[in-house]
């Protein structure tokens, strides 16, 4: 027993690659453990504390996961040299042998530590001394529970995990590993396909919106043009920035969400950035210009105060910028003012302010749109338009097509948003709960 405390501290000590994982709050742990262990220590107070540690941190990390899922996540969101080349072998850049030896090590290392289980104390303590079945019962076991399949909407990553979770040796996978990283990035940029932008750091969003583009009615034209832009970008070539213009709720937003669940597969991710953010956008280009996927700066409902500067910042941003804008990446922005920054009839006077030369400030108020290559307007539906976006909303979630519906429909939309896509949509949650509600 003492000789396979033994061989997990060793397939520890000697992990090369993927040596940042000591650092990682449960394995750093466990390592801690079977250290204490092939010391020679037998407190047993110590040894069920420090594996009652582990399991804390499996458990609040893991989200319920077993050690080898756990670890298998470790692996595929991993970020170090390995993982950073293997995705840009997208570029025909080859990863020396000895470093994939190196990989291929370290994955059989980690396989060996993933079998680890609470019967493995239990069988060392008994060695030792008499075990009361009240200890023995505290070495619960790490079972595998396959959550991370259930959890994972991804299809490459759902694939990957089930191959390491039914082939052995975990060093056989090592082309399946640089296809994923290939595919999905690494690090955080393979774990989450899109992103909050603070500032400083950027934040994985655990739960997209699921929209798909047909689920987007009645703009067949605005998604044609945003589609093709979109697919030029990840094709590599040089595309224009976006400008989706409309009254709320018609399907702006949702758009360039769609598009995420669209094109993940492709490599594309989402960066979201709050208008009060923009000011740290060179930070953030930084951060993405060497990730080898393509990103859509995402920022929604634009639109600045005559008083603020940030606008100016993303007149540079978009053009005029000393630091030019990455391959990599592309603005698309929303917003419900078409000149995006508030204009008053005064600033029409020559006497406004006294300002020498009002018409140059006007102009820089009205040129920041024209900085946006493309401008796609999406209009509030006509009445027809909005029946047959409740119609075609209803269908799919199979509900009957009646006149009550048409008169429910435009009874909702008169006493509450107005005519919308949004506004449909909303409408036939209710109507939908209503229906089953009577149903019993």
């Amino acid at each position: 027993m003492e000789e396979k405390i033994g061989l997990y501290r060793l397939c520890f000590e000697s992990l090369k690659v993927y040596r940042n994982l000591l650092h990682d709050s449960v394995l750093e742990k466990l390592y801690n453990l079977i250290c204490y262990i092939d010391d020679g220590n037998q407190d047993f107070k110590r040894v069920i504390n420090l594996y009652s540690t582990v399991y804390y941190n499996l458990l609040e990390a893991g989200k319920r996961c077993s050690l080898k899922e756990y670890i298998i996540a470790k692996i595929l969101f991993s970020e170090n040299t390995f993982t950073k080349l293997a995705a840009k072998s997208i570029n025909n850049i080859a990863i020396d042998e000895s470093l994939k030896k190196a990989t291929a090590h370290d994955l059989d290392c980690l396989e060996f530590i993933s079998n680890f289980s609470g019967k493995e104390i239990r069988d060392y303590l008994k060695d030792c001394a008499t075990l009361s079945d009240f200890l023995a019962e505290s070495f619960l076991e790490f079972k595998v529970t396959n959550t991370m399949l259930h959890n994972t909407i991804d299809n490459s990553t759902k694939t990957i995990i089930e191959k390491f979770l039914n082939i052995t040796p975990w060093s056989s996978l090592i082309e399946e590993l640089i296809e994923f990283h290939k595919q999905n990035g690494f690090g955080i940029f393979a774990r989450y396909k899109g992103f909050s932008w603070d500032g400083n750091n950027l934040v994985g969003i655990e739960n997209l919106d699921p929209i798909r583009l047909d689920d987007l009615v009645n703009i067949e034209r605005q998604k044609k043009i945003v589609v093709e832009n979109t697919l030029a970008f990840l094709n590599g070539k040089k595309v224009n920035n976006i400008l989706l213009y409309g009254s709320r709720g018609t399907g702006k937003s949702s758009t360039v969400k769609a598009l995420l669940n669209e094109f993940s597969h492709r490599g594309l991710r989402v960066v979201e950035v709050f208008k009060d953010q923009l000011y740290t956008f060179p930070k953030l280009i930084r951060i993405l210009r060497d990730v080898p996927l393509k990103f859509i700066i995402f920022v929604d409902d634009l639109s600045f105060e005559d008083i603020e500067e940030n606008y100016t910042k993303l007149k540079a941003i978009l053009e005029g910028s000393l630091e030019a804008m990455p391959q990599n990446v592309v603005i698309y922005a929303t917003s419900n003012r078409r000149h995006l920054v508030k204009e008053r009839f005064s600033d029409r006077s020559s006497f406004s302010d006294d300002e020498v030369h009002w018409q140059d400030t006007l102009e820089e108020k009205l040129s920041l749109a024209d900085r946006f290559g493309i401008i796609v307007t999406y209009p509030s539906p006509t009445q027809q338009e909005y029946l047959a976006i409740v119609e075609e909303i209803a269908k799919k979630r199979g509900i009957e097509i009646t006149e009550e519906l048409h008169r429910l429909a435009l009874q909702w939309e008169m006493n509450y948003n107005g005519r919308s896509p949004r506004t449909a949509k909303q409408f036939v949650d209710w109507y939908e709960a209503n229906q089953k509600m009577k149903k019993g």
